[in-house]
């Protein structure tokens, strides 16, 4: 397996994926809102099924009895061609990076594991750039521990912080990038200034459409995007994007949506 991330919009090859057998609510959460588990796995092997028809090689995690482990996004993220393992904050999910630990022994990744608090959710790589989410699983010093790998590995990349509804999780569920000049965008962002100034073309995302975590969206290239939110999925066509709706609804009961399911490892 080879890892190369430089950006999240382009063709992505290979990620890891885990199937939510195990998935449970951790969260506070309404007593309607319990998850359906037979109609939820329905809907993530649509998402496995929409994933593998565009070619993308999957690698599935054996499960190890976390109640949120179908949410590969998290346990760690690449940056060029350097994979880092994440540092949970919940106690409840720190087993599930040994998971990847594992995939980084297989096939010899060589990995630097996260001595401070992050998670792949909050970072999102664009080019010389990687936009990273402050929030409450993601920490200053986790930032400042990514900016030494990176300077230790000669690359000249520029970490931008961004403020954002902690409530929303991770940064993905308020951002993310389309292609080299667009991104998406939500009211939950803090210091939008601070981010829109990288792009030319900023989409921006109803509240109403946030709630669907429309911007949990899975990039199979910077054209073909999968979203969880109907009504958003509509809007990106109308710009030109080719688009699958994929209905979530029941794993987004557990505060993740298509994107928090997916790790990318090479994207070309």
């Amino acid at each position: 397996m080879e890892v190369l991330i430089r950006n999240d919009f382009n063709t992505l090859k290979s990620c890891i994926l885990c199937y939510p057998c195990n998935l449970e609510q951790t969260g506070k959460n309404k007593a309607n809102q319990q998850v359906n588990k037979e109609l939820a796995s329905v809907q993530y092997n649509n998402l496995v099924n929409h994933i593998a028809e565009h070619g993308v090689k999957v690698h599935f995690v054996p499960l190890n009895g976390g109640p949120s482990q179908v949410f590969t996004r998290d346990i760690g993220f690449i940056i060029d061609d350097i994979l880092f393992i994440s540092k949970m904050t919940s106690a409840i999910r720190e087993s599930e990076i040994n998971t990847l630990k594992e995939v980084a022994e297989t096939y010899d990744l060589k990995p630097h594991i996260m001595e401070n608090y992050v998670e792949g959710g909050d970072i999102i790589v664009h080019n010389d750039g990687v936009f990273i989410g402050q929030g409450n699983r993601t920490n200053e010093k986790a930032v400042e521990e990514i900016d030494a790998v990176l300077r230790k590995h000669n690359r000249s990349t520029k970490l931008v912080k961004v403020s954002y509804d902690v409530s929303k999780i991770h940064l993905d569920c308020v951002f993310n990038v389309l292609d080299e000049d667009t991104c998406i965008i939500t009211s939950g962002v803090y210091n939008p200034e601070e981010v829109t100034k990288y792009f030319k073309k900023v989409i921006k995302v109803t509240d109403e459409d946030a709630k669907d975590l429309a911007t949990n969206i899975v990039q199979i290239s910077k054209d073909t995007h999968l979203c969880s939110s109907e009504n958003f999925s509509r809007i990106l066509q109308s710009h030109g994007y080719q688009v699958t709706y994929i209905d979530f609804s029941e794993i987004i009961k557990c505060n993740g949506s298509l994107g928090c399911c997916v790790l990318p490892m090479q994207r070309a």
